[in-house]
């Protein structure tokens, strides 16, 4: 997984729960139900590796050992790459140098062959196509040399801790490379300093309610772990922006200069006196200086 893959993640998951208009209390809070939901579902799975053992597909003894030590998830993945390892894969050429074996998988109808390096001292074993330095799981043409080689365990090199159902159960240190779970008095004094900051929460909280006869609000509690909310706010009015090309718009002020439509400009003129034009001599909302005829008369020249 890439760096960015990674943040990515985490910011999908996290993205959820929050958004980025609420404050910081409401983030926090938030962020703690975040953090349920994982430990509930991490829960879950844990639950799910411990009692429900999924049924093997095969009667190899790989397999026996794989769905003792993997996730469920995890085993899935191995299940597949041992049914094509064993059902599917063949040995195309065999060779020994230097104290290695050399095994040359096909697999199926590919055209590519695999070699996979084996050494029978440490049962070490490296494939070409990198499977296992890339996902952590045991590749199938790795697989299928075990199988040949009637290893009836997946080694320990092969097997991350990181994909075994143990993987939450190693201990914890902290930054001078002490236990944690060892530290038994300390972690009991601060779970009862936790519960003593809850206790003490809950009882302002009733106060409160008794003292407002009502029901809790989001208010209170967010004042309940911050300061004391002012009891006089001032907010002044924002200053008007003039946006480019628009002008500004303050009705009541003869400021506005927004561009009007032929109805209401049609409006506007029927309100008008009509009064007399010199040049034409009739009634009109016109005067000699933008009177029609002398604007034909005009165009005639």
């Amino acid at each position: 997984m890439r760096t960015t893959s990674r943040s990515e993640s985490e910011s999908n998951f996290y993205t959820k729960f929050t958004n980025p208009h609420l404050t910081l209390v409401e983030f926090y809070m938030r962020f703690e139900s975040a953090l349920d939901a994982q430990r509930h579902t991490q829960g879950q799975f844990d639950n799910d590796s411990k009692h429900k053992h999924k049924e093997c597909k095969t009667s190899f003894a790989l397999e026996k050992h794989a769905s003792k030590i993997y996730t469920v998830l995890v085993l899935n993945d191995f299940q597949e790459e041992l049914e094509i390892g064993c059902f599917q894969c063949g040995l195309e050429e065999y060779k020994k140098e230097n104290g290695f074996e050399i095994f040359t998988i096909r697999e199926g109808y590919r055209i590519r062959k695999f070699d996979v390096i084996f050494n029978p001292a440490n049962l070490d074993s490296k494939c070409i196509c990198k499977m296992f330095e890339r996902l952590g799981i045991p590749c199938r043409h790795m697989v299928w040399v075990w199988k040949a080689k009637m290893i009836e365990y997946i080694p320990d090199a092969y097997v991350l801790n990181r994909w075994t159902t143990l993987a939450t159960k190693t201990p914890i240190f902290d930054l001078e490379g002490n236990i944690l779970e060892g530290n038994e008095e300390d972690l009991t004094d601060l779970v009862k300093n936790l519960k003593g900051l809850r206790l003490n929460l809950e009882d302002k909280k009733s106060s409160n309610n008794h003292e407002n006869n009502g029901s809790p609000s989001k208010a209170t509690d967010i004042e309940l772990l911050i300061a004391t909310l002012p009891t006089e706010i001032v907010v002044k009015l924002p200053k008007i922006s003039k946006n480019k090309g628009t002008g500004v718009h303050v009705p009541g002020t003869g400021s506005d200069k927004r561009l009007k439509c032929d109805k209401e400009k049609a409006i506007e003129q029927s309100q008008k006196k009509k009064r007399l034009c010199r040049g034409c001599g009739e009634l009109g909302y016109h005067d000699i200086r933008n009177c029609p005829h002398k604007v034909k008369e005009n165009c005639k020249l």
